[in-house]
């Protein structure tokens, strides 16, 4: 399975999520919850441990596109 990425584009920038394997489904669950009003926000953590937070209300306004990981 490739490894997948999620793309928003917004009017304030693209911000782009990876997708750990085999989480994709959890992913788009939590993405639906957001745009269904079920959850406030996605929070997603980096391997630096930096945290970030993506509201739902960014993501109700946003193109969200699933896409194959590009690996150079």
């Amino acid at each position: 399975m490739k490894e997948k990425i999620v793309q928003i584009t917004h009017s304030t920038g693209k911000y782009t999520l990876d997708v750990a394997p085999g989480r994709l489904n959890e992913m788009q669950e939590q993405i639906d919850r957001c745009l269904n009003n079920e959850q406030a926000a996605i929070v997603v953590r980096n391997d630096n441990g930096e945290q970030f937070i993506y509201p739902s209300e960014l993501l109700k306004n946003s193109f969200i596109a699933i896409l194959d990981k590009v690996t150079t």
